[in-house]
């Protein structure tokens, strides 16, 4: 019997092709627990699970592990590296959006005492990450409207021989 998720096999579940292939299938516990010898998980554990509860509490809770635990001779770097701590666990579980993980040194700096909110609002409008993030709007306007197809279009016939034009 070939198992779910699996491009091979022949029962006619296998051929549903109403199902997507990346969703979690849904078996009853009683298979379950006579397939695999193991029982499921809770349905609370599962719901916080199925959440992002446990990793976006992560972030403060390593925070406050480091600023408890951690001496690094002051409390600025004590601070910078809990803050460091609960940034990088957003931005790796994902956590939060990208864009809030990014943005949370910027009230987290003055919060914990690392820095004036001028000059981390500095830090982040600096020329050269206003420069960076002019690019990466301009670039989302050019792949919103086509225009990297309009321009690839125009320019290929000058460069091939072969090109079909309309």
């Amino acid at each position: 019997m070939a198992k779910h998720g699996s491009f091979s096999g022949s029962s006619p579940e296998d051929d549903d092709t109403e199902t997507p292939l990346l969703l979690p299938v849904h078996r009853d516990e009683a298979a379950t627990t006579a397939a695999g010898g193991r029982r499921q998980a809770s349905p609370l554990l599962k719901a916080l699970l199925a959440h992002r509860y446990p990793a976006i509490a992560s972030g403060p809770a390593a925070c406050a592990a480091v600023c408890a635990l951690v001496d690094l001779g002051g409390t600025a770097p004590r601070n910078m590296l809990g803050v460091l701590a609960w940034v990088f666990l957003w931005w790796v579980t994902d956590a939060v959006p990208l864009a809030v993980a990014s943005m949370a040194p910027l009230f987290l700096f003055p919060a914990f005492g690392i820095s004036s909110a001028d000059a981390v609002a500095k830090a982040y409008m600096d020329d050269v990450i206003a420069l960076v993030l002019g690019s990466f709007i301009l670039a989302l306007a050019i792949e919103r409207y086509h225009i990297h197809r309009r321009l690839a279009l125009n320019v290929a016939p000058y460069l091939s021989t072969n090109f079909p034009t309309a």
